[in-house]
């Protein structure tokens, strides 16, 4: 601009150099058309350059726009994606919590399982050697009860030829009957023994001696007797002084007339006196006192086979 400025001032004073002078060679005209067709051309290419600097600067102001929205844009991504980094970050360290949880409890589940494992085995093995001992045990039950079984019917039959031995003597005071596996032979006094006495009378020996003999074919059965007396004190009689001795004197003289029969072995029986003590009824009236002076003879199956397995037991 400040060239083109210059050309013109000197192309106007030209002019007015031209006005004031009267002559001017053609020449020197010439050569001031030249000059000024000269500025001329130059003033246009400089217009041309201005007009493409200002072209030049608006795009470069454009693209600075562009660039400082880029920038903006670019700055506001990297805050977002700053944000993200961090939410993933807490993400990630929960996510790391909550494996090192689950692991922890997945450990301590297999830890626990391994043992629930241990401790089913134990019981398994205390269970199978639980059964073995049931097993065991049922079939030694299965023993016992084939031996209860076996004496339940011995003592049966032997109730039954007991019961026709002396079935004459069963209306002269004489009963037979069943208690807890055993047979129970009671006679009265009135059978067996004069008041007071304990001599056996010719008709009490006679239903012992029939006893004797089925005894005799049974000799794995035991046999007690008891003495038993009503509540009336006995009147000393020499060796005699209560309802105690008598007792026992009377089981003494039927086991003596029982081993008469050399068959019974005198490991067998056995005497007991029970004095007044194990009444049948109360001793209240004469009948009761006559019914309660009795002699018993309880006979049993050996169950020494029984206790011996039960002792093993």
């Amino acid at each position: 601009m400040e060239r083109t400025t210059r050309i013109l001032g000197w192309g106007l004073g030209l002019c007015i150099g031209l006005g004031t002078m009267s002559c001017v060679s053609s020449k020197k005209y010439n050569e001031l058309l030249e000059k000024q067709s000269l500025s001329t051309s130059e003033n246009r290419e400089l217009k041309k350059e201005n007009q493409d600097c200002h072209a030049h600067l608006v795009e470069s102001q454009a693209l600075n726009k562009r660039m400082e929205k880029d920038l903006e844009n670019a700055r506001t991504e990297i805050d977002t994606l700053r944000r993200n980094y961090i939410l993933m970050a807490a993400d990630l360290a929960e996510l790391q919590e909550n494996y090192k949880k689950i692991d922890n409890e997945y450990k301590s589940s297999v830890s626990g399982k391994d043992e629930l494992v241990e401790q089913l085995g134990l019981k398994e093995a205390e269970l199978a050697e639980k059964e073995s001992l049931l097993n065991t045990q049922a079939a030694r039950l299965a023993e016992l009860q084939s031996i209860l079984d076996k004496k339940d019917q011995q003592i049966n039959e032997l109730r039954e030829k007991v019961s026709k031995a002396l079935l004459g003597f069963q209306d002269k005071g004489l009963s037979i009957q069943m208690k807890n596996g055993k047979v129970y032979v009671s006679m009265d006094e009135k059978l067996l023994f004069a008041s007071g006495s304990w001599t056996v009378s010719p008709q009490g020996r006679e239903a012992i001696h029939e006893l004797a003999d089925v005894m005799a074919q049974n000799p794995d059965i035991r046999i007690m007797v008891e003495g038993h007396t009503d509540d009336v004190p006995l009147r000393g009689k020499g060796d005699i002084k209560d309802n105690w001795d008598l007792s026992a004197k009377r089981a003494t003289s039927i086991v003596r007339l029982l081993l008469e029969n050399k068959d019974i072995n005198p490991a067998r029986v056995s005497a007991c006196g029970r004095s007044e003590y194990v009444p049948l009824v109360p001793n209240e009236t004469a009948e009761n006192r006559a019914k309660n002076r009795r002699t018993e003879i309880i006979l049993a199956p050996d169950l020494d086979e029984l206790f011996q397995l039960i002792g093993t037991n």
